[in-house]
């Protein structure tokens, strides 16, 4: 049964050739806004562990504006890598990095909840405020 190792929320996060996951800016928990409504570029990344026979994993990324203003969903599929590498116990870990663009409606907390096979596995969140000027 997958299930997920880590997961969070970075200003940029890829998924190497070579099977590592890159990130930079990663685990914040707020952001300053300089207006509203705006956008703001991000990621949300992490690991799933895997059983090399599994069928693939279902991955859903469920984005939430604050008091549900709004909702952006993703579902992909993981499977592992042809040159994955088992740990002992036959299992494989699956990177994932989502890229995206998130609307910043207003000031709040915004809410991403991440599902394995339909389970809900991780809730993160980040407080979006108004950046003070000097």
């Amino acid at each position: 049964m997958a299930e997920l190792d880590y997961a969070f929320i970075a200003d940029f996060a890829k998924v190497e050739p070579n099977g590592t996951l890159t990130a930079v800016g990663a685990s914040w928990t707020f952001l300053n806004a300089r207006e509203f409504p705006s956008a703001h570029r991000m990621a949300v990344a992490g690991r799933v562990r895997g059983s090399v026979d599994e069928e693939p994993v279902t991955l859903r990324i469920d984005v939430r504006g604050p008091n549900d203003t709004f909702r952006l969903a993703t579902d992909s599929q993981l499977s592992p890598q042809v040159s994955a590498r088992p740990y002992g116990d036959g299992r494989v870990g699956l990177l994932f990095a989502l890229d995206l663009q998130v609307p910043l409606t207003s000031v709040g907390l915004y809410e991403i909840y991440i599902s394995v096979n339909g389970v809900e596995a991780r809730r993160l969140a980040f407080e979006a405020a108004v950046a003070e000027t000097a």
